[in-house]
């Protein structure tokens, strides 16, 4: 039995039904050890599909506006334990967003978001004021975030996932040379 976990063939070489147990080698670039949360490369692919879902509607059907937000935690270094605290935003933030958003751990910067099927601009602020707010509340230890958020928007226009994250950490970088706690939109100008 367990050759057939992990090759899918019976004792006699035949291809069986059974489904392969994951196993930690095959799964780990795909989620982040500290926090759970997938890895930006997943996030990347993921952003992709939306945007191919949406850039390949039907022409008589209205597009929807994908977001994607660029966090980045200032005062992380300055915590004992930084993975607690990277633990703790992970979990509130699975809580108190739908589902269908695409949570990320970053690389360069802490977490990636990626916001699909909002239509409005008051859908998307409402959207944005909820993550601030995550941001915002204080931690366990009564401790507070600083943070910089940088958000870029797909609307329809011809482009990669690559090309909208970069738009969304020109528009991080942006809100960090402004000080504390800012959110940017890239523009651009």
């Amino acid at each position: 039995m367990a050759d057939e976990e992990k090759t899918g063939l019976n004792h006699r070489g035949e291809v069986t039904n059974e489904l392969r147990k994951a196993r930690h080698e095959d799964t780990a670039c795909m989620y982040d050890d500290t926090s759970g949360l997938v890895s930006y490369y997943l996030f990347e692919d993921r952003l992709q599909t939306a945007i191919n879902y949406e850039s390949h509607k039907d022409v008589r059907v209205k597009r929807d506006k994908i977001v994607v937000l660029g966090i980045n935690v200032e005062n992380l270094n300055l915590f004992e334990n930084p993975n607690d605290i990277i633990r703790e935003v992970a979990v509130r933030m699975k809580i108190y967003l739908p589902s269908n958003y695409t949570l990320a751990r970053g690389i360069r910067y802490t977490f990636w978001l990626m916001m699909p099927r909002l239509n409005t601009n008051e859908e998307i602020n409402l959207e944005l004021a909820r993550v601030r707010t995550i941001f915002r509340t204080p931690l366990k230890n009564n401790e507070r975030l600083v943070t910089s958020m940088g958000a870029s928007i797909y609307d329809g226009e011809d482009i990669r996932a690559k090309g909208l994250v970069e738009k969304a950490i020109i528009a991080l970088q942006r809100a960090q040379s402004q000080g504390e706690n800012n959110l940017m939109f890239y523009s651009g100008n």
